[in-house]
């Protein structure tokens, strides 16, 4: 699911601002290699159902890396992020920080979503199985607006270094 209203221009239009960080892309690779060595290493059990669940692990890391087609998502860079409109990463639109009105990553129904909404009120949605580099990058550069920080930041509840500073004061008092 994704915004229609978002203007993808060709790639070559594109000006980015800042400098790159991270690709994000669709496929997972990290999870692959795991299954696949896990996979290698119950081959060398002397159990014949540990072989025949190597094999299958084998099996399935090789179905996954050669089926799933793999493409660009998202560019992270320290000034904005560079979003994808295709497959073929030929239309590209790049949105600065100071556009993103809050973000965050959805895991729901098998789904893992990166949802950026935009101070107009526009919501980009990208799905990819790599949504936790995402996340780790966007927190490390744009942590003051993601959705969950921000509900943090406004709730009335204390961080433990803020319940011992009013300890502190009210014992001041005394």
């Amino acid at each position: 699911m994704e915004n229609q209203e978002l203007k993808y221009l060709p790639i070559e239009e594109v000006k980015t601002q800042g400098n790159f960080v991270k690709a994000i892309n669709f496929k997972p690779k990290m999870p692959i290699m795991i299954v696949g060595a896990i996979g290698i290493a119950l081959l060398f059990v002397n159990h014949f159902t540990a072989r025949i669940l190597g094999a299958f692990c084998i099996l399935l890391s090789f179905i996954v890396f050669k089926e799933i087609e793999d493409y660009k998502v998202i560019d992270i860079f320290d000034s904005g992020i560079l979003f994808y409109g295709d497959k073929q990463a030929k239309l590209a639109c790049f949105i600065p920080f100071t556009m993103i009105k809050q973000w965050s990553v959805n895991r729901d129904n098998g789904h893992d979503t990166l949802e950026v909404q935009l101070e107009d009120d526009k919501v980009i949605y990208k799905d990819s199985f790599e949504i936790s580099k995402a996340y780790k990058t966007l927190y490390n550069l744009l942590k003051e607006k993601e959705k969950n920080y921000i509900k943090a930041k406004n709730s009335k509840t204390l961080s433990i270094p803020e319940a011992f500073e009013n300890i502190k004061k009210s014992l001041r008092k005394k």
